[in-house]
């Protein structure tokens, strides 16, 4: 499932500046720069050239490293030395979902890089994920429930999405501590994915929006201003899931579902031996798929 967690910094300290960690997301482009260098011809260069990308808001694209800056770090009225000024979500996919978007891109079943894709198509592939995230951000948005004080969708917020397509080894993954791979190399198939960068103000900046706070819908009052806090962020998840599957007409199994991994990751023995058996009910219903799925859905309890 689509999925990431709302109060993620990538390691940058957040309670500053997002200069560090703006520039830091224009890794991808500087590794297109030394391909650029390298290229032999006019055609493999452009080739290369229109693979970079920009940041992209709620309403453009092609938005400058130095633009994403200023706006984040000027949107912090009102908030103290030690508030996190923004917050950093990246939005992954899984391998079957990146080869249901390339599907409808290309018409092919399996693409094993974007490299695979032409200009066109690698275009159409960049706004379909584009136009995912800003719905993914209406979302979050929305699940803050500050309806009341004007917080609609993502186009009330101030933030800028980067999406990137490759992703190399760390030095924590298993293959690489097991030795089978080495750390700092690509790894292989489709590996799309979304950098977030959004602001803890709204674009008022009148209200302080926070994914990590332990409330998931709560009403405070002081004196006569009564107000709401509070960010669902399972809610948040299953939002983005079902949008998912509308935005990219995407059959998930139920083992994909975000609900029911939640069960196998932290369920209860009895818990997970319903969830089994229904899964094998609902995979008797469906004969043609009956076999692998049931592969699929052996638990260990």
């Amino acid at each position: 499932m689509p999925i990431s967690k709302p109060h993620s910094s990538l390691g940058a300290d957040n309670k500053g500046g997002c200069s560090n960690l703006a520039i830091y997301l224009e890794k991808e482009n500087e590794e297109l720069d030394k391909l650029t260098k390298k290229s032999n011809s006019i055609s493999e260069t452009s080739n290369i050239e229109f693979r970079k990308q920009g940041f992209f808001s709620h309403l453009e694209t092609n938005i400058s490293t130095i633009e994403v800056i200023s706006a984040i770090d000027s949107n912090k009225r009102k908030l103290g030395a030690n508030d996190a000024k923004y917050f950093a979500p990246t939005i992954s996919f899984s391998k079957n979902e990146l080869n249901q978007i390339a599907f409808l891109v290309t018409g092919k079943k399996e693409v094993s890089s974007v490299w695979d894709m032409n200009l066109k198509e690698v275009d159409e592939y960049n706004r379909i994920i584009r136009e995912y995230g800003r719905k993914v951000m209406d979302n979050y948005a929305q699940n803050f429930n500050r309806q009341d004080k004007g917080i609609n969708s993502g186009n009330d917020l101030v933030y800028f999405g980067k999406i990137e397509h490759f992703r190399k080894f760390k030095g924590t993954d298993k293959d690489v501590v097991e030795g089978k791979k080495i750390s700092g190399t690509y790894k292989k198939g489709l590996q799309s994915h979304i950098h977030i960068i959004v602001s803890r103000k709204d674009k008022s900046q009148r209200l302080k929006l926070s994914p990590t706070c332990n409330e998931i819908n709560t009403k405070r009052v002081i004196g006569d201003n009564a107000y709401q806090v509070g960010f669902d962020r399972v809610k948040w998840i299953n939002m983005n899931e079902q949008m998912f599957d509308l935005h990219f007409n995407y059959k998930r199994k139920e083992l994909e579902k975000f609900n029911n991994q939640n069960v196998l990751k932290n369920g209860n023995p009895q818990e997970k031996f319903d969830l089994n058996k229904r899964i094998e009910n609902l995979n008797a219903t469906q004969p043609n798929e009956k076999q692998t799925s049931k592969r699929k859905t052996s638990l260990k309890i």
